[in-house]
């Protein structure tokens, strides 16, 4: 290399070369270090990592490959470092950026706020565009806002809030409330100032509720028609009314929702209820009160209440409607209500129930075959009963002791499921198996010979053998009595299965038995058949028990006949004409009966020793009827084949307990009608008046109240296992008045 070529090479070095058409340009800021590489050199490798992070197919990669820049013979790889920016790391920055944004948030609901000039942030969301549009009131976009918020509180309605959107309820309530204008022709007005005036009739007091608000839908006329013709501007405006209505109803079910409607409009939230649970009983107007009670449902239990509460008094009165719904959620939402405000005295309206409400609630409660309205006037009479002020007052409404509570204790067993439970005292004992395979008798023999292999063998097993899941054979034992039995030695082969495909025919035979191989201790080895025991007597064809003779024969060695029968008449035939010498009648199976000449008749059967010290007999009809009783009956023609069962030895002694048990949860506690009964019984039992009940014979009103009935409850307690606990205090509460 020449000194002349020395500079051009450095400034080539030092040029920027213009990249191609479809690469991005990324400057080179490395110094070129010429110290360590020499001009005709080529640059060092580039590592596996480098090389595959900056390939050329990563067209979006800041690292672009550098053997495709041009003079990529004269450049060194640059080295570049990661720098986080809010277009590549947003998340970093969010926090950083929200910081400044965090404005303090007007109280909305705050009565000196001017809530005309509330300005809600705008959005381009479909949440915010159904908000606005409601607010509007453009009658094309309040129809889309309903139409896309009753979408929207259906789907989302986990995640759509009230706090989100100011004034959205106090807009759906205001929409609802529009049912006045359509069935009376007069609109509600909403009053939010304190200097504002409420005398109008149709004013409200939407910060604080109206509290004559019963007495103002009374006077306003109800102009609504009852048929069912309808106009295009009616059916829109209806349309519109349960829509809203139906949107706050989907948000309340969302416990958050109902707290934050419930204490920031809570004035506005009580006429809203009132109104529409007093709309006008019309069929297409009856999903607006449902609903309304849903609402009410879900919201009373953060409300206060107290006797004059027009909501309180417009649910007691839905308790006397005709329509079950309205029943059923009246009386969810008065037991609701107040449940979730730490006050004691939130709920003052329970305490002057009218004497003809708590009739009406008895009624409720006995209609076994409703559960939902049973439950709930349940669910009424628990609370109710807390107080002893209230008690006294159900005394003086019904019969106390012979109506009230012996219906309570009837309702402790409802819905109660029949159950069993066994203690085995003593197990089972059956008769352990034989030890020997029955023989076959000649007759059986005859028959089985007439057969071929392998239904001769199959045959054979059936009647000796039968399947017993706790039993077991050895192969060989059951092998060589086969052999034994059929082998005919002037055969080759004995005229046989061989060993192998007659176990294979055991298997076939009896569906249950199984060949098995049992590793015993040490080196022994056993191959047994599991799963059939030897009878005690070979079985027909049939399937019924051959019947051995037991007459004592001194002329056989045995000394003992033992020939088989197949039937109970051929074996009396054979004693009364073989052993006894009997002359057969004309009559089949009938025999001569005369007295003998000489006395020839005794009995040898089995070492009977009816005639050994009398001696031989000449009465031949009294030895054949003592001979009779040694033998079987009978067997009728339509007879069915015996089971083969073991004989028991010792029976087995269960002891069984009868429950009828109340339902319970997952978690195993009681629920349900019988365990809101059993509360109710024990909030009596405790509150009952201390003094001494009148026309009682000077008794205690406990012992007047639960003297005769505690018999009853004993027996409810031993049979309902769900209850016990709750029965347990009850009964120790009555033990402690002594009353025995």
């Amino acid at each position: 290399m020449t000194s002349a070529q020395t500079p051009r090479t450095s400034l080539r070095e030092g040029l920027r070369h213009a990249p191609k058409v479809n690469q991005p340009f990324i400057p080179d800021t490395a110094p070129v270090r010429r110290s360590h590489i020499h001009p005709n050199q080529s640059p060092p490798p580039m590592s596996l990592t480098q090389t595959h992070s900056m390939s050329p197919t990563n067209l979006d990669s800041p690292h672009v490959l550098n053997e495709t820049w041009e003079g990529k013979e004269h450049r060194v790889p640059m080295s570049t470092r990661e720098v986080w920016t809010p277009g590549n790391r947003p998340s970093l920055f969010s926090s950083i950026s929200e910081k400044g944004k965090q404005v303090k948030q007007a109280d909305f609901y705050d009565p000196y706020f001017p809530l005309k000039f509330v300005e809600v942030p705008k959005s381009d969301h479909i949440y915010k565009r159904a908000h606005y549009g409601l607010q509007s009131g453009i009658s094309d976009e309040v129809d889309f806002a309903l139409y896309h918020l009753v979408q929207i509180s259906n789907q989302r309605g986990d995640k759509f809030k009230f706090e989100g959107f100011p004034l959205l309820a106090e807009n759906l309530m205001e929409k609802a409330i529009e049912i006045s204008a359509i069935s009376t022709g007069v609109k509600w007005e909403l009053q939010y100032g304190f200097h504002q005036t409420t005398d109008r009739l149709n004013a409200l007091n939407a910060l604080h509720g109206t509290r004559d608000i019963l007495e103002r839908i009374k006077k306003i006329p109800i102009t609504l028609p009852n048929d069912s013709l309808e106009t295009y501007e009616f059916s829109h405006c209806l349309r519109n009314v349960k829509e809203a209505t139906l949107i706050l109803r989907n948000m309340v079910l969302l416990k958050d929702n109902a707290f934050y409607i419930s204490r920031y409009a809570s004035g506005l939230l009580r006429d809203f209820l009132v109104i529409m649970i007093n709309i006008p009983d019309q069929p297409r107007l009856n999903e607006l009160k449902n609903d309304a009670l849903d609402i009410a449902e879900e919201v009373t239990k953060f409300m206060r209440t107290d006797p004059e509460d027009p909501l309180w008094i417009s649910l007691l009165n839905c308790l006397d409607s005709p329509d079950r719904a309205h029943v059923v959620r009246a009386l969810w939402a008065l037991t609701h209500f107040s449940t979730e405000v730490e006050e004691p005295e939130a709920n003052r309206a329970m305490d002057s129930t009218p004497k003809e409400t708590l009739q009406q609630l008895y009624f409720l409660s006995l209609l076994d075959l409703d559960k939902d309205i049973l439950s709930g006037a349940l669910d009424f009479w628990y609370q109710y009963s807390l107080s002893r002020e209230n008690i006294e007052t159900m005394i003086e409404v019904f019969n106390f002791r012979t109506i009230f509570i012996p219906r309570m204790i009837a309702l402790l067993t409802h819905e109660g499921r029949p159950s069993k439970k066994e203690t085995v005292l003593q197990e089972e004992q059956v008769a352990p198996p034989p030890t020997e395979i029955p023989r076959v008798p000649p007759e059986l023999l005859k028959d089985l010979m007439e057969l071929s292999e392998p239904e001769r063998s199959s045959r054979w097993l059936r009647c000796c053998f039968v399947e017993d899941a706790e039993c077991e054979i050895t192969q060989i034992a059951l092998w060589q009595a086969y052999q034994s039995r059929f082998a005919d030695p002037r055969v080759p082969g004995g005229g046989v299965l061989p060993a192998a495909e007659f176990i294979k025919n055991v298997s076939t035979t009896f569906t249950n038995a199984q060949a098995q191989v049992i590793n015993g201790p040490g080196s022994s080895t056993r191959f047994i058949i599991k799963g059939i025991r030897p009878l005690d007597a070979a079985y027909t064809f049939e399937g019924f028990p051959y019947i051995y003779c037991r007459w004592q024969d001194n002329a056989k060695p045995t000394k003992i006949c033992q020939r088989a029968f197949g039937t109970p008449t051929d074996l009396r035939n054979h004693v009364y004409s073989d052993h006894m010498g009997l002359a057969a009648t004309e009559t089949p199976g009938q025999y001569n009966l005369d007295k003998a000449e000489s006395p020839v008749h005794t009995c040898l059967w089995d070492n009977c020793t009816k005639f050994r010290s009398a001696g031989l007999s000449a009465d031949t009809a009294m030895v054949a009827g003592h001979i009779s009783s040694h033998l079987p009956e009978d067997r009728p023609a339509d007879a069915e084949a015996p089971t083969s069962k073991r004989a028991v030895l010792q029976e087995r002694i269960v002891r069984k307990w009868y429950y009828m048990d109340t339902p319970v949860s997952e978690r195993g506690e009681p629920v349900g009608v019988a365990y809101k009964a059993a509360l109710v019984l024990r909030n009596l039992a405790r509150n009952l008046p201390n003094g001494i009940a009148p026309a009682f014979n000077g008794l205690s009103w406990k012992k007047a109240s639960f003297l005769s009935h505690r018999p009853k409850i004993i027996e409810v307690w031993d049979r309902n296992r769900s209850l016990r606990k709750e029965l347990t205090e009850l009964i120790m509460i009555l033990e402690k008045e002594e009353y025995y």
